[in-house]
């Protein structure tokens, strides 16, 4: 679900409702878990959690611009973003996506890479958003076995055989 604003100590925030029949308790706090642990100038910051009973609450940090598809696929009435802002954005998905492969303890791939789940601040930099498909993988593990998921139209070919690395990142990237 798209996080709706809200205020924390007059901080802005997005307050995205999760729908407690996608996974279970354990492996909603397991990814909580993930996600709070990571830290990253391209990566929305997590700032706090709520559950009680079946509501289950993400705090993140607001992100004023919105998603990136807003920007490249309707039309709205602000200017088409120039060049140099494209390859800023570009350029800060990638930041994102190596820290995530490469600096984490273990690699995780965020497995739903698109436009939507890229989230513009008010400069037009870019974070990552939306961890709810994401695997861990372990340094020693070449491949991971895994059900297919993520956005048709943005999935890597390696999927048909269910076994994925974090190059699908990647080929997600470059779509």
């Amino acid at each position: 679900r798209v996080g709706v604003p809200g205020k924390i100590s007059e901080e802005k925030v997005a307050v995205k409702r999760l729908e407690s029949a996608r996974q279970g308790k354990k492996e909603f706090l397991a990814e909580v878990e993930t996600i709070g642990s990571i830290e990253h100038i391209n990566l929305v910051r997590l700032i706090g959690v709520c559950v009680e009973k079946s509501n289950r609450l993400l705090v993140y940090e607001y992100m004023s611009r919105g998603s990136l598809d807003r920007w490249i696929y309707y039309h709205h009435n602000n200017a088409p973003l120039d060049w140099s802002t494209r390859c800023r954005i570009i350029l800060d998905i990638a930041k994102g996506l190596c820290y995530l492969h490469e600096e984490c303890r273990r690699k995780i791939a965020h497995l739903d890479i698109k436009p939507q789940n890229i989230l513009l601040d008010d400069n037009f930099n870019a974070k990552l958003a939306d961890f709810g498909l994401s695997k861990l993988i372990d340094r020693d593990q070449s491949k991971v076995m895994t059900v297919m998921r993520g956005t048709p139209g943005y999935l890597a070919p390696e999927w048909l055989t269910s076994q994925i690395t974090e190059k699908v990142d990647v080929y997600s990237y470059g779509i």
